[in-house]
């Protein structure tokens, strides 16, 4: 598929009767490598196109160019579903409930050991350190100093876990928080909202044509301006517009990614 996506030229089979109009000369025509349809067969019959428009706009240099324009559709949509799910992950991350669980497990544990702490003291208090007690391999130690300094290192290690634990659900609190507040401000803002896809092309003089590039057109709602990315493969595009009519925006713009990576 790559060595085809380098090699497509896109240029009509045969030119079409002079007094077509540019628009219907590229409508009507076909491209070289992909015949099975006219161009306006692929174009206008996009499952993901709201809407299709095709216009003559004047270039820089005074060229005309037929610009073909897809509205895709559920923008507004888009936006909404995914504020809200935003807002759904939010209130509902998983990851601060096993944290919390966890949070609490080490603060009863470091309870815990703080008993055993003061009972070992207690004992040591009351001279009963130097009870011994016969190992295995006949050595003996104090009891109750050690506990207490086994109690002690596991507190420590204990409230490191706490500091730990409870920094990563102030991370995770603050980032959900973020995301409701960029939730809420699409909420605010993504009424209007567009996406859409511009094609150029130029008719020749014979009355052949060519395609001369296209762009991914989209609404940042927080500056409230249309940005524009341009493809980096035109040709890629239009391959990927003839043999799949995809349902969505993201499909379709996922298979222009993996594209590009080949």
């Amino acid at each position: 598929m790559k060595n085809r996506k380098v090699a497509l030229a896109c240029i009509s089979l045969a030119a079409l009767s002079g007094c077509s109009s540019e628009i219907d000369v590229i409508r009507e025509g076909r491209l070289e490598l992909l015949p099975e349809y006219t161009v306006g067969q692929a174009l206008d019959n996009r499952k993901l196109c709201e809407s299709t428009d095709w216009s003559v706009i004047e270039d820089e240099r005074g060229r005309d160019v037929v610009r073909y324009t897809c509205d895709f559709k559920d923008i507004e949509k888009n936006y909404r579903d995914t504020a809200n799910e935003m807002i759904d992950a939010a209130k509902n991350d998983s990851r601060l409930i096993t944290l919390q669980e966890r949070l609490n497990e080490l603060e009863s544990e470091i309870a815990r050991e703080k008993q055993l702490l003061k009972k070992a003291q207690n004992h040591i208090d009351n001279g009963n350190s130097w009870t011994e007690r016969k190992t295995e391999n006949g050595s003996s130690y104090t009891v109750w100093p050690r506990v207490k300094q086994q109690s002690i290192t596991d507190i420590e290690n204990h409230e490191r876990g706490v500091r730990s634990i409870k920094n990563q659900i102030s991370m995770i609190e603050k980032e959900n928080q973020d995301s409701l507040s960029l939730a809420q401000e699409t909420l605010e803002k993504y009424k209007g909202a567009r996406a859409f896809e511009t094609i150029d092309w130029v008719v020749m003089e014979d009355g052949s044509f060519m395609v001369l590039s296209g762009s991914m057109h989209h609404t940042n709602i927080f500056k409230g301006v249309i940005e524009e990315t341009p493809h980096e493969n035109i040709q890629s595009a239009l391959y990927l517009i003839y043999n799949e009519n995809f349902d969505t925006l993201f499909a379709y713009e996922d298979a222009l990614q993996q594209i590009a990576e080949l």
